[in-house]
């Protein structure tokens, strides 16, 4: 790491583990593989039950085993190219390895894993052409569920949107950039809601998701959550709050794009 280059700081999840450092424990074995980034590695926190909260929870152990090992990897404790070894997984969480096997495959569709023919688990990174159209395809969804909230923007949504707004700016003033990337992604997922379109929004949950690890890099080491990205955020709720959905939908679509650029010219490694 360069002289004065920013850490990404850990972000606790519901477990409270470390967010960007991966786990080196008996669920991986390996560096990373074949054409992945290498990622500066710390140290191990503790895995079983604490990294699976869901399981102690009334669910379908696949389904646990899915929402614990989606949120690992999107708070950066399996990291891409980190290897998952799903017989690992099993033993430390105390279940079989069936449930693990079908979380895995219902995450390979979602495009957070790659699974080979021989088994193998990796989780996948983005590559710079994918950054783009990920981006891209964020901006024309966000449009939709903008048209789709004609009416139902209302003052108790507003209300709402200027509080994370300002605990975003909090936020920033503590240094503490996992704080500010969740208050973000609660900013966004309001707007999608408003829309009532639950298939878009699962499609958005899940391209936000899987950008979620490099954002919390970029902001880091950016030295902070970006002051352009919240300036962006002002206009779009001062367009709101005007009832403008024309300049709403430019303001949104821009931040999407600028967005994009800043991380895009952000380094990974």
């Amino acid at each position: 790491m360069a002289q004065g280059e920013a850490r990404a700081p850990a972000r606790g999840g519901l477990d409270g583990a470390p967010a960007i450092h991966c786990i080196h424990s008996a669920m991986q074995s390996g560096g990373p593989a074949e054409g992945q980034p290498s990622l500066e590695k710390g140290p191990a926190p503790a895995v079983g039950r604490d990294l699976f909260p869901a399981l102690a929870r009334h669910q379908t152990l696949e389904k646990s085993a899915y929402q614990d090992l989606r949120r690992a990897i999107v708070e950066g404790r399996f990291a891409p190219g980190e290897r998952i070894v799903a017989a690992s997984v099993a033993a430390s969480a105390g279940i079989s390895r069936i449930p693990v096997m079908q979380a895995l495959q219902r995450l390979e569709v979602d495009g957070f894993v790659r699974i080979s023919p021989s088994k193998d688990v990796v989780v996948l990174g983005w590559a710079p052409g994918e950054i783009r159209e990920r981006f891209m395809l964020m901006a024309a969804l966000e449009l939709l569920c903008l048209r789709e909230s004609v009416g139902k923007i209302t003052p108790e949504l507003r209300a709402r949107l200027r509080a994370l707004q300002k605990e975003m700016l909090a936020a920033r003033s503590q240094d503490d950039v996992g704080r500010a990337v969740q208050a973000d992604g609660r900013f966004h997922h309001l707007l999608w809601e408003a829309a009532g379109l639950p298939q878009v929004m699962h499609i958005l949950e899940t391209l936000w998701d899987r950008g979620e690890y490099y954002r919390l890099i970029m902001h880091a080491r950016r030295g902070g959550f970006a002051t352009e990205s919240l300036a962006e955020h002002e206009r779009i709720i001062d367009a709101l709050d005007a009832d403008n959905l024309g300049d709403a939908a430019r303001a949104i679509e821009q931040h999407r794009l600028f967005g994009m650029k800043r991380l895009e010219e952000t380094p990974q490694s």
